[in-house]
């Protein structure tokens, strides 16, 4: 079952086109419901002789074999994509872990050598400089 503008896609012709022939139409083929009218397959066989061609299958909503094979074999290739990137992303996240460890190491050694070379610092005791050797006061 279809409705007109469903009907004009598949034919590709104008809606108005569509309403002119479904008028014309038997009413076993039409089924109104809430003010949409559809017309079913018997009805899109009847409406190709009016717009010519073939009405391809899949459009009027036969799945054949072929299509469903077709969309199983994808969605396996898109399985198997979507688990390699899985193992990719597990691999950068453990290696993402590993170099931050790294990183926390080498911080804590920086600042572990920054403390030490501040304890060295302090500990030298002060000289006097020229002038207060010169004018200080005199040790006792």
């Amino acid at each position: 079952m279809k409705t007109i503008k469903q009907i004009a896609d598949i034919f590709g012709v104008s809606k108005d086109k569509v309403k002119y022939r479904v008028r014309n139409l038997p009413e076993n083929y039409l089924v109104n419901t809430r003010g949409i009218t559809y017309v079913n397959d018997e009805g899109i066989e009847e409406l190709c002789t009016f717009f010519g061609g073939k009405v391809d299958r899949v459009k009027t909503g036969e799945i054949t074999q072929e299509v469903i094979m077709l969309l199983r074999d994808e969605l396996e290739a898109k399985n198997r994509l979507i688990e390699s990137q899985a193992t990719q992303i597990s691999d950068l996240t453990s290696a993402l872990t590993v170099a931050q460890q790294t990183v926390a190491a080498a911080q804590a050694l920086h600042a572990a050598t920054v403390t030490k070379n501040l304890e060295v610092v302090t500990e030298k005791p002060r000289e006097k400089g020229i002038f207060s050797r010169l004018f200080g006061k005199k040790a006792e």
